[in-house]
């Protein structure tokens, strides 16, 4: 952690605590729901937040000579003004600091003995926005978390300590009832690997349009195209257009995709690639709030280079083992199914995952994911997390093992 990140970070931390924690000044923001009637109100009824999650992540991947383990905690600290005729402004904070031992690759540390452990120690500010909202839009500039449905094509990537967030222009629009749209505009991305990184940003603009239209009350059907120009990372230069139909009703749920991607800009690959997912879940039921899942997705590849989504949470989708962060390039097929349980207030879910590649059907390999939560209080929740991949003919056998806490004030 540099002096200069650390002083922006306890700046803002002094700043925030000084303007807001006050017991006046918390109850006046709850009474009023966060709505400042005068200039003034936007400082004296803003709300100030902690939040700190500290992580155990233990991995053991053939091929290393030395297993990973990292002992991690973040803290974040969230100032939120009171909004004031459609505007409101929002600053956030973060620091990770190593609370164990440095075994682990942290991308940035020249550890290459050891697993990668994509959680490197910095301060910076993770949020800085100004929002102004109408009665059918919001309009936000400036460093914020931007999420598009599912987190497949745009998301946080939350599970990592440092979050990923975006320097752009958003404009998110109601119609009517019925059609609505979300457009950013992106000048810089913000990834996991630290401010200090040699991969911390990805330049160059980016155009993301989303749009849903409810055909009935509880089926949406959207459209999105994605233009991705990286200066940096040329490979990832791509355009992306795409539909979804997508139903939410009261005993299951379902969704169909598909998406056709090509290359842009400097890409040195001349490609043109699908995408294709189908799930179809069930709602918790009454006794032990079961439910269940079954799905597969499909991104195809040419031998050269294949389908890619360098901006998606990309954790939540092919197995937690994160094997396939990037399509490999004769593409991949993965079939899936799982569960949850709630038993004595501890939920528990598996998904297990068969993987082959799109061309050729080679078995890469199958996946078992487990995780379990327990909110111990409304602001204590506790997690353990488990990922083991069996490889065939593809990558390495690989299992990771995480338990976190998280504490918000």
């Amino acid at each position: 952690m540099s002096f200069r990140s650390y002083k922006i970070f306890t700046a803002l931390v002094h700043t925030a605590a000084t303007a807001v924690l006050t017991p006046a000044a918390i109850s006046q923001a709850h009474a009023d729901e966060n709505i400042a009637q005068m200039p003034g109100d936007m400082i004296r009824n803003s709300t100030f937040d902690l939040n700190f999650r500290p992580r155990y992540e233990h991995v053991q991947e053939k091929g290393f000579p030395h297993h990973a383990t990292a002992g991690t905690l973040r803290s974040r600290a969230t100032w939120t003004s009171a909004r004031y005729d459609g505007w409101e402004f929002l600053l956030e904070g973060d620091n990770v600091t190593y609370i164990s031992s440095e075994h682990f690759n942290n991308t940035e540390n020249g550890n290459t003995q050891y697993p990668v452990i994509a959680d490197p120690d910095y301060s910076e500010m993770n949020r800085a926005q100004v929002s102004y909202a109408l009665e059918d839009g919001k309009f936000t500039v400036g460093r914020q978390r931007i999420l598009y449905g599912d987190h497949r094509f745009i998301g946080n990537v939350g599970w990592r300590q440092n979050e990923q967030t975006f320097d752009a222009f958003r404009a998110e629009w109601g119609f009517n009832e019925k059609l609505s749209i979300d457009y950013t505009y992106m000048w810089n991305v913000n990834r996991i690997f630290g401010p200090d990184g040699a991969d911390g940003n990805l330049g160059g603009p980016v155009n993301a349009l989303k749009a849903d239209y409810k055909i009935r009350p509880n089926h949406t059907l959207s459209g999105f195209f994605y233009s991705l120009d990286f200066h940096e990372q040329e490979q990832l230069a791509s355009a992306t257009a795409g539909l979804e139909w997508a139903a939410d009703c009261a005993s299951f749920r379902w969704h169909l995709r598909a998406a056709t991607q090509s290359d842009i800009g400097d890409n040195p690959y001349d490609y043109r690639a699908e995408y294709y997912n189908a799930e179809f879940g069930t709602k918790p039921v009454e006794k032990f709030q079961f439910a269940g899942l079954i799905g597969t997705e499909w991104l195809t590849g040419d031998t050269e280079w294949a389908f890619q989504t360098p901006l998606a949470t990309l954790h939540k989708f092919q197995g937690f083992a994160d094997k396939f962060l990037t399509t490999p390039v004769d593409g991949i097929r993965d079939y899936y199914a799982g569960g949850s349980v709630v038993v004595s207030g501890i939920k528990i879910a598996v998904t297990a995952h068969k993987f082959y590649s799109d061309r050729d059907s080679l078995d890469y390999g199958n996946e078992l994911d487990l995780v379990a939560t327990y909110a111990i209080t409304k602001n204590i929740g506790l997690l353990a997390k488990y990922a083991t991949y069996d490889a065939d003919e593809y990558s390495t056998d690989t299992d990771k093992f995480w338990l976190q806490f998280e504490l918000k004030f």
